[in-house]
């Protein structure tokens, strides 16, 4: 068999190239595919921008969701040498006279004059401590009264041989950083230490006591020449008394430790500088000056300005990722990646929508419109949707006169256009947010279970003490009295309302048998016994004649004392389990103070404070109880007594009325010695339809779905209304939201399905490859099949003629 080199050698054709033609026809679909890929690889990268321009539009909107973004104030003084002012959103506009009496100032002292900064000063120890004193004196001995400061504790500086120059002191009081600072002067004479409180205010005078090394901490030898006692020995010369600063506003004196005042008027800082100056010449009365805080208007323009350009800004890349430009003579029409695109639409559509949504009841201007924002191009609806045959530009226009005279006029309410805002007419509910699902409008409250927070009661203590000092008392009923002789003991409140009943009902003057009733209850607000009877008295037909009177009884004093067997105790707090409680040793005057030592120091325990867990303690005196509550609320609340010291010698049963148990433990009541009632969630109506209640706060369903209130409240009732806009800012910002989301926006839910065609269109390309390699091959075969074939023939053909040509003519 004839062989070949090449494919196409044998037959001298250009097999090749007929191959590659074949190929090239048989490919046509593959490049209808490719092309197909191209434009889905584009719609990938425009809904990239899509998603790009979105989440910038909603970085935008954050500022704007909130009200105090357009309450921008300014704030002027007439004086401007007496002080500076400045405001910010939470300053209401208003006018303000201010009058300086006195600047804040720092304290200092200044020792005597030394040969030296190295001179020596004795050995010992100096302890600083920050305090009020009520007077200054000029002598070397004080007799003014020095009371600590709380909020700082006093500290301690050791002077040994190696730092006891002046200078050594100077950089031993520095190296404390405790609010002092030191400094050496010469002054000519001689070398001073000077000590200045960091901190300005009269609260801030300094006490330095001296533990001199030679024995005598009072005199001006050695180490003690640097004491300075307010109520003792003045060693140091005060060259500044510390003073707060004193001024009127409106009148009103008010002191501050420092002349930055934050606190005083809120939303304004005062920054003072000067005195002010008297109102003539020898006057002792000062002039005022005139604090000015007015709305800073154009600061809201300036946002609505930006929203609209924000807003533009978006839809221009909307449409350009979505156009179409029709073809003519010399050009062919153009369609971008996402033209025609179902989402591209939803997104616009509903953007207008929100834009154009009505607000609701207590807004004063229904939409922005209103304030001359309003859409170009086209018409709409109420709900935005497009009227009209007119072709939409969709971006916002802005009539700044409109806006103008709305901002003037109302800037509340503009402001109120785009920011989220309920107001509800109960002080007893307090609007805390609301969601894109939330409709804007007025909405009824109705409370029908308040929320409960989970409280322990103890078992019932005898603190009420009668004896000879408090067991007289006398009553009267009906315009008859009668002294009445209490029982010395220690009572309950409600053991001594069944003494005094029972001594009542002995007393002949007082009560009639088979006629009379007589009930006695403690008014825990009033503190007093209240005790009422009816009396029968016979007729055709018989009547009831009322009598009642208040009886006051104070206690004997009773102090409880805390001690080793009684000071320890431990609680779990919704969960939170504490370290062992111990109560301060001592006796305690009244069952309130030691009600509040209990909750100081539950409330300070390591455990609780990391966890944010507190607890409410109380002496009910109705109860004679001590009741213990977590200071969450719903059913979530819970608590219990874990521990009470050793079981064995413990005595907090007997004094305190408490014993381990709680949530977890069944039954509860007297039997057990304490008293469980669980914490409730809030239960309620929203526009009438029933809201879910968690702890305090309460949510609605249906047209109020997502708007949460916090509920004060501890009885059930109507509590008014709640009025609630969304706003524009806050719509479109919970609306980007479902759009921009990674996985389930509706920007990535397009892209995964894009992608998931891409894919497809992936694994169809590598079947249709597989199959045109199969199909070359096989051409491949049959043409070099054919080019030996003719190769053959040709070199028989050549043979034949070589024999003829041999054979004899």
């Amino acid at each position: 068999m004839a062989s070949i080199a090449s494919l196409g050698s044998g037959s001298g054709m250009d097999l090749n190239g007929l191959i590659d033609k074949l190929m090239t026809a048989e490919k046509a679909p593959l490049q209808t595919l490719l092309l197909k890929e191209a434009s889905y690889q584009a719609k990938i990268s425009a809904y990239g921008s899509v998603k790009s321009a979105l989440a910038a539009f909603q970085t935008s909107l954050k500022g704007l969701s909130s009200v105090q973004t357009f309450r921008s104030t300014t704030a002027t003084l007439a004086d401007s040498s007496i002080a500076t002012v400045n405001s910010n959103s939470l300053a209401q506009p208003g006018s303000y006279s201010l009058e300086v009496s006195q600047l804040a100032q720092n304290q200092k002292l200044t020792s005597n004059a030394f040969s030296s900064i190295n001179t020596g000063l004795g050995t010992g120890t100096l302890t600083l401590q920050f305090g009020t004193v009520d007077s200054h004196g000029t002598d070397a001995t004080g007799d003014d009264t020095f009371t600590a400061n709380a909020k700082k504790a006093a500290f301690s500086i050791d002077i040994t041989d190696k730092n006891n120059s002046l200078a050594g002191v100077r950089d031993a009081i520095n190296l404390a950083n405790k609010g002092v600072s030191a400094s050496i002067l010469n002054d000519g004479t001689g070398s001073r230490l000077v000590l200045t409180s960091k901190d300005s205010g009269a609260e801030n005078s300094i006490k330095l006591t001296v533990t001199d090394s030679d024995g005598n901490s009072t005199d001006t030898a050695g180490l003690s020449a640097l004491a300075y006692d307010p109520a003792g020995a003045r060693n140091l010369i005060e060259t500044q008394a510390a003073k707060d600063a004193k001024f009127k506003i409106d009148g009103i004196n008010v002191s501050k430790p420092t002349n930055s005042v934050s606190d005083a008027i809120q939303g304004l800082t005062i920054n003072l500088t000067k005195v002010s100056s008297p109102t003539s010449t020898g006057a002792t009365t000062l002039a005022p000056t005139t604090i000015t805080i007015g709305a800073d208007l154009s600061g809201l323009k300036d946002s609505i300005k930006g929203f609209i350009k924000a807003y533009n800004e978006l839809n221009k890349t909307l449409k350009d990722v979505s156009s179409y430009t029709p073809g003519n003579a010399t050009t062919s029409a153009k369609a971008a990646p996402l033209n025609g695109d179902s989402a591209i639409r939803a997104i616009q559509n509903q953007m207008r929508s929100v834009v154009n949504e009505m607000q609701g009841e207590g807004s004063y201007f229904k939409s922005l419109s209103d304030i001359g924002v309003s859409f170009t191009g086209y018409q709409t609806d109420a709900k935005g949707t497009i009227v009209g045959g007119a072709t939409p530009k969709g971006d916002l226009s802005l009539n700044e006169a409109k806006l103008q005279a709305a901002i003037s006029s109302h800037p509340g309410d503009v402001a109120n256009l785009f920011t989220v805002n309920g107001v509800a007419s109960s002080n007893q509910i307090t609007f805390l947010s609301g969601s894109l699902a939330t409709q804007s409008g007025k909405y009824a409250i109705e409370v029908t279970t308040p929320a409960t927070q989970a409280k322990y009661s103890g078992s019932a203590l005898s603190f009420f003490k009668v004896d000879s000092s408090n067991n007289t008392k006398n009553v009267t009923l009906g315009g008859v009295s009668a002294s009445l002789a209490l029982d010395n003991n220690d009572y309950t409140t409600e053991s001594l309302a069944a003494q005094i009943k029972s001594k009542i009902e002995a007393d002949s003057t007082l009560f009639t048998s088979g006629s009379d009733t007589v009930k006695v209850e403690y008014n825990k607000l009033n503190k007093n016994f209240d005790i009422s009877r009816e009396r029968v008295i016979a007729g055709a037909p018989p009547t009831t004649q009322k009598d009642s009177m208040a009886l006051a009884i104070s206690s004997a004093p009773k102090p409880i004392t805390i001690d080793d067997n009684n000071k320890t105790l431990m609680v779990s707090v919704d969960g939170v389990i504490s370290q062992p409680v111990t109560l301060s040793k001592g006796s305690y005057a009244t069952m309130a103070d030691l009600a509040a030592e209990m909750q100081s120091k539950i409330n300070s325990d390591e455990s609780l404070v990391r966890g944010g867990k507190t607890v409410g303690v109380a002496f009910n005196e109705s109860t004679s109880k001590f009741d213990l509550s977590s200071g969450l609320y719903g059913s979530a609340s819970k608590i219990k007594i874990t521990g009470v010291g050793d079981a064995a010698t413990s005595t907090t049963a007997a004094t305190l009325g408490i014993v381990v148990g709680g949530y977890s433990d069944t039954p509860s009541g007297p039997t057990v010695g304490y008293t469980y009632t669980a914490g409730a969630d809030v239960e309620g109506l929203i526009g009438g339809e029933k809201a879910k209640g968690t702890g305090q706060s309460l949510t609605g369903t249906g047209a109020s779905e997502g708007l949460s209130l916090i509920v004060t409240a501890s009885t059930a009732g109507d509590y008014g209304s709640v009025s609630f806009n969304r706003g524009v800012a806050f719509a479109l910002d919970k609306l980007l939201d479902g759009m921009v989301k990674d996985r389930t926006g509706l920007v990535a839910k397009q892209t995964d399905g894009v992608n998931a065609s891409i894919a497809q269109l992936g694994e169809k390309r590598v079947r249709m490859n597989r199959q045109y390699d199969a199909t070359e091959a096989l051409y491949r075969k049959q043409f070099t099949a054919m080019d030996i074939a003719i190769a053959t023939m040709r070199n028989t053909s050549s043979n034949l003629t070589a024999q003829l040509a041999n054979l004899p003519k």
